[in-house]
């Protein structure tokens, strides 16, 4: 029985860092050898595959994964019931991804159609006993073979610019061998998979899961939506602009796994009271920006050499493309963080209606921006959304008394980026990664150096004086 007990997640945190690193490489792999045209088809078709992905390993998950948790004999029964509904909306999903594939039309649309497959295995994932019962060794071993598998196609596979489809495919049979590798384990302990279609149950389950559902679904929508317009009209520039965006989006996705960590911790201290969720929140945020601001100010000021330099000259004009991407990631980190707050605050209705707002911002800006300016005005359109969600998010969570004045905590990280702007000015004659490393030191040393902050604000909301957080933890 020692194989049930639980294990540390440094396990998963780790495979979760492999895949990162992995899929980096891939990226850069399929970049140079697929071509702008070929590369933009490839996240073209990936952008869809992963929004109705959403729908079929959404918020349901969670809630199926709770139950097992609280009630381990119920694993095998709601493994297959969970299952059965996952292959249902996978049906929804593959039929709504073969609908961009007909109106993408040519070769995109043959990538999308394959893009689509992914669904399939990744609904036959049956890995509700291994996270119910905390055992993530399985499940760090699944995330390698996942980027293992994928890592090995490309580089055999993907050989030529009109190989897109095969780079779709090479995904879809890495989700392949992850699900077999969970499946196996799975069978070992709780016997083979019989999906279950049951009506009444997957109507109890839609209706526990629906607004964490939606809001995913939402969000992970307004991820996808500049590619998804720019790639409906069929813009000359997407294959840079995706390149650029997928670099940002692979420093992203590291920050993205702290609101899903930190939103139990909040929903225990706003039990407690105002004050220790105020200072959770506080501290979380402000933690991620001293590596968010660096990272942004970074990546605007040496734009126009990080994309020939990764990506190729093929690739250079989309050195604008990622100065703009680039300026939403403080933007999307803190409004993320807010979003899991607010519903680790029990207002998941208040969570609904701001990211319902934001799609509803989007819809109404991004069609014509994209129509009128292309490339440049969805770039623009898509910042300006992620800005109104983190404002809009911080007014949410002063609604309920847990939301800090934002400066208290901003003067190391202003001061740091100032010196990190300085640096990549005088820098521009020097190798990018003597620029690199003389930036990170000048932000490090500034922030560090930044003199201790006064108590005022900070003290009349039960927070005791600190030199901020950000100095803090850089020392």
């Amino acid at each position: 029985m020692n194989r049930l007990k639980p294990q540390p997640m440094g396990l998963l945190l780790g495979s979760e860092l492999f895949a990162s690193a992995v899929g980096f490489g891939v990226m850069l792999t399929l970049a140079q050898r697929l071509g702008p045209p070929g590369f933009a088809d490839f996240e073209y078709a990936s952008a869809v595959a992963a929004w109705w992905l959403v729908l079929v390993r959404g918020g349901l998950d969670s809630i199926v994964y709770r139950e097992a948790a609280r009630r381990p004999r119920l694993i095998r029964p709601l493994t297959d019931l969970l299952i059965g509904l996952r292959l249902a909306l996978a049906g929804v999903g593959l039929a709504a991804v073969l609908g961009f594939a007909m109106v993408s039309g040519g070769d995109r649309g043959w990538v999308v159609a394959m893009s689509g497959l992914v669904l399939i295995p990744s609904a036959l994932a049956s890995d509700v006993g291994l996270r119910a019962s905390g055992r993530f060794a399985g499940l760090a071993i699944a995330q390698a073979v996942r980027a293992s598998g994928l890592a090995l196609g490309v580089a055999w596979l993907v050989s030529g610019t009109d190989r897109a489809g095969i780079a779709a495919a090479c995904v879809f049979l890495a989700e392949v061998a992850s699900s077999i590798t969970i499946f196996l384990i799975n069978r070992s302990e709780h016997g083979g998979l019989r999906p279950r279609f049951r009506l009444r149950a997957w109507r109890v389950l839609a209706r526990r899961g629906a607004v964490a559902g939606v809001c995913r679904f939402a969000r992970v929508g307004l991820y996808a939506g500049d590619l998804l317009i720019l790639g409906l009209l069929a813009t000359a520039s997407l294959g840079p602009y995706a390149a650029a965006r997928r670099l940002v989006f692979a420093l992203l996705a590291i920050g993205l796994v702290v609101p899903s960590a930190i939103a139990p911790k909040v929903a225990r201290a706003w039990v407690s009271g105002r004050v220790e969720a105020r200072e959770l929140i506080r501290r979380t945020i402000a933690h991620m920006m001293i590596l968010a601001l660096p990272a942004t100010v970074g990546l605007i000021a040496t734009s126009d050499r990080w994309m020939p330099q990764l990506f190729g000259d093929r690739f250079g004009e989309g050195g604008p493309w990622l100065a703009l991407i680039a300026a939403r990631l403080p933007f999307v980190l803190v409004s993320n963080v807010e979003q899991s707050a607010l519903i680790a605050c029990r207002r998941e209705g208040l969570a609904l209606r701001l990211i319902l707002g934001m799609v509803v911002l989007a819809l109404i800006g991004l069609p014509p921006l994209a129509y009128f300016l292309g490339v440049r005005g969805v770039a623009w359109g898509v910042l300006g959304v992620e800005v109104f969600g983190a404002v809009a998010g911080w007014f949410a969570l002063r609604s309920l008394d847990v939301a800090l004045p934002w400066h208290l905590d901003c003067g190391p990280a202003f001061a740091g980026c100032l010196g990190l702007v300085f640096t990549c000015w005088i820098g521009r004659g020097w190798p990018l990664a003597g620029v690199v490393v003389a930036g990170s030191s000048v932000y490090g040393l500034m922030v560090i150096g930044w003199p201790d902050r006064p108590a005022a604000r900070g003290s009349e909301v039960g927070i005791p004086a600190t030199r901020g957080v950000l100095a803090e933890s850089t020392s």
